[in-house]
């Protein structure tokens, strides 16, 4: 696969400012990386220098944040094996993506801005899937980014959850622990940044729901998380040209980038099917343990106050 890639200068100016990167240096920490992961015995992880560089990118390339970063990521595996582990491309697989759960449209939103993910949960078939499916694939797709998309990686993510049409039955799949892990897997494990999540289309019915199975979830967020009542309130933080065309914007239609996206999990088909062995062996681990073996996984404490609505 491909090495590292230049920046554009509009680009490479974020990435100084928001990721402290210096592109004369970067080979040195990702070297330096690769060298720490295999000199650890417990530790199963990989040292493609994209991924690696999106982890320094993550941690404003602080090489401790980054292993931390790493180790989290790889050791949770063992805790949430049902999102994070047999990442095969299979046709389940793909008929789900096919359904048009996560759209990531053609262009970021601006040539130095973040990436856009939209995901569309009432296109889960709660007869023949479930949420933890539909996370599992959104999170290959996230690391796809973070291996494919500088703008990703530099810039973050602005992820809009669109609830139009999702019904009672969907909703109630959503239990806090999963909700939990998987806000775990963001702060403290991924190798992108959300830079902000939007959520728009709530049905009316489902708003306490929703209130109650975030309510397990840390006051303090890391990221600008905002509920909108009406759909067109999202434009008021990103220009309506980084949506896709069935959202009013000029950024492609949802079939061309779910074409592009499925190519490239076809594109990776094998590097997943070998995911399985990348872990921890916390047998092998010297020291204190994990995050995730201590505990902190465990527990309810926590409150969503800090939730905008606009």
């Amino acid at each position: 696969m491909a090495g590292l890639r230049p920046l554009t200068p509009e680009l490479a100016a974020v990435a100084v400012s928001e990721c402290n990167e210096q592109q004369t240096e970067r080979g040195e920490f990702i070297v330096t990386l690769q060298i720490w992961i295999g000199k650890l015995p417990y530790l199963k992880a990989r040292t493609d220098e994209r991924l690696l560089l999106a982890f320094l990118r993550r941690c404003r390339f602080s090489v401790e944040a980054a292993k931390r970063r790493i180790d989290n990521y790889y050791s949770l595996r063992n805790d949430f094996p049902e999102v994070l582990r047999s990442r095969q491309v299979d046709e389940a697989l793909l008929q789900q993506f096919d359904r048009g759960i996560h759209v990531i449209p053609t262009r970021p939103v601006s040539p130095q801005g973040p990436r856009v993910i939209i995901s569309q949960f009432c296109k889960i078939d709660p007869k023949q899937s479930n949420p933890r499916e539909a996370f599992k694939l959104l999170f290959i797709l996230l690391e796809l980014l973070a291996l494919e998309c500088d703008n990703a990686s530099v810039s973050g993510i602005f992820f809009v959850v669109d609830a139009r049409d999702v019904t009672m039955e969907q909703m109630l799949q959503y239990d806090p622990f999963l909700l939990k892990k998987t806000f775990m897997l963001v702060d403290q494990c991924m190798p992108l940044r959300f830079a902000e999540i939007h959520l728009v289309n709530m049905i009316s019915s489902g708003q306490k729901i929703f209130n109650f199975v975030t309510s397990f979830l840390p006051a303090k967020l890391p990221f600008k998380f905002v509920v909108h009542k009406k759909s067109e309130d999202l434009y008021k933080h990103l220009p309506p040209e980084a949506m896709t065309i069935e959202y009013g914007g000029n950024n492609g239609y949802q079939a061309e980038a779910l074409d592009y996206w499925r190519s490239k999990l076809l594109e990776y088909k094998d590097y997943l099917a070998e995911d399985s062995q990348y872990c921890t062996n916390e047998k092998l681990r010297v020291g204190l343990a994990n995050a995730w073996a201590s505990g902190e996984l465990s527990g309810t404490s926590g409150s969503f106050r800090k939730l905008e609505v606009d």
